[in-house]
């Protein structure tokens, strides 16, 4: 029986083109699929562990809880509904969260976690020294830990062999990149895979029929937004002033295949304070000194400069007071949507279906479909002057802020009349 039940298991499996969107990438996570699959079978079979099936731990008997959610910020944001779904149905268990280092400062004031664990996976930084000795120990560390359930968020193969190595009681993921073989429990997920639709699956598969509602929900502390409101002053802005619309404009993207032309939002800023008087704010990190520095030169009007003047919370808490933010699929736009702010996305290379602006509200402008070499790994633009990116008009962009503040100004009026 044994043998039986691990030749049923040897099934075909569909990689998600939502999730890996290049289809050599796919071919690639496939063929890996299917060799770890055979090594696994054949190692059972000669070891005889096929005959001895591992006890599975009751959930409801979970105590100790490994979180993995390891890749980008916008990432970290849009598995905040599974955050607190697992904290609320596992509320007596100690819980862990294995997450990069880059997004300490999102999770360290949240509720949610017992204890944190920062690992910067080889998969994700290709460039740093001593990976493979980096991987090694964390291993052997949450080996030690011994977690009575792993769970990985992303729906990546890697996480799920890393779960394997990691935990060998139980691991719950999913089905969509392949190693499923991996894991004891497979969460249903359906044709949509967006993140956070993902999040949601996990609970109800937890938990089913769980009709509480969850959303996207960071935290700031009191400082935080008490740093921001000095900021604003300072630049004369009123945040409380019902008058002020404020607007971040956030152009900065990890991958140059994903940016904008700088005169193009230059003209976006300059017509949001011409005709709606609207504070203008060029967020980013440091690294993006030079292009928002680009923006303001070609501009009429002189904006707020923040690039580089935040810390990431204090960012978060800009984003709280502001009405709108237009940028790129990035990490900010999903801090936006999970502030509360209005966004108008910019996307190009990445899939709206997958990681776009989730909610209700938000608009996304893309001619992903009018360019048949998108979606693409993004690292590298085979059309860089005419690419799905640049394809997107400023008479876009424009029409679809000014439908935007057309709903700030009507959600005004409706609060003052309440």
């Amino acid at each position: 029986m044994g043998i039986l039940y691990h030749l049923r298991k040897i099934t075909l499996i569909r990689i998600s083109s939502q999730r890996i969107p290049v289809k050599r990438n796919r071919v690639l996570a496939l063929v890996i699929h299917y060799i770890l699959r055979v090594g696994f079978f054949l190692f059972r079979f000669f070891s005889l562990n096929f005959l001895f099936r591992r006890k599975e731990l009751p959930l409801k008997n979970i105590k100790k809880i490994l979180v993995i959610r390891i890749d980008g910020l916008g990432d970290v944001v849009m598995s905040t509904p599974a955050f607190k779904g697992i904290r609320e149905i596992f509320s007596n268990a100690h819980i862990t969260l294995l997450t990069a280092t880059w997004s300490k400062e999102l999770v360290e004031v949240m509720p949610t976690f017992d204890e944190l664990i920062y690992f910067d996976a080889p998969w994700i930084v290709k460039k740093q020294k001593g990976k493979l000795i980096n991987l090694f120990k964390i291993v052997k560390k949450l080996r030690i830990e011994k977690f009575d359930l792993a769970i990985d968020l992303r729906g990546d193969f890697r996480n799920n062999i890393l779960m394997y190595f990691c935990n060998r009681k139980n691991r719950i993921g999913f089905n969509i990149t392949g190693c499923d073989f991996l894991l004891n429990h497979v969460v249903p997920i359906g044709e949509n895979h967006h993140l956070v639709n993902a999040s949601l699956s996990l609970i109800n598969y937890l938990k089913p029929k769980n009709i509480k509602e969850y959303t996207l929900n960071l935290w700031t502390t009191k400082e935080d937004r008490d740093f921001i409101d000095h900021f604003l002053r300072e630049n004369g802005i009123n945040s409380n002033k019902v008058s002020n619309i404020i607007v971040i404009i956030h152009p900065g993207a990890r991958w140059y295949g994903r940016r904008w032309k700088a005169e193009r939002y230059a003209q976006i800023a300059d017509s949001l304070i011409e005709k709606y008087d609207a504070r203008v704010i060029l967020g980013g990190s440091s690294s993006d000194f030079e292009l928002i520095r680009d923006i303001a030169s070609l501009m009429k009007h002189i904006p707020i400069e923040a690039a580089g003047k935040t810390s990431l919370r204090q960012f978060l808490a800009l984003l709280e007071k502001s009405d709108l933010f237009i940028g790129l699929d990035s990490g900010p736009m999903h801090m936006a949507t999970a502030m509360g702010t209005k966004v108008v996305a910019l996307f190009g290379p990445a899939r709206p279906e997958a990681v776009g602006p989730w909610g209700n509200g938000h608009i996304v402008i893309t001619h992903q479909k009018d360019f048949a070499c998108s979606p693409c790994a993004q690292t590298v633009c085979k059309r860089p002057y005419d690419s799905c990116m640049q394809a997107i008009t400023v008479e876009e962009v424009w029409a679809a802020v000014q439908e935007q503040i057309g709903k700030i100004f009507y959600q005004r009026r409706f609060k003052k009349n309440l």
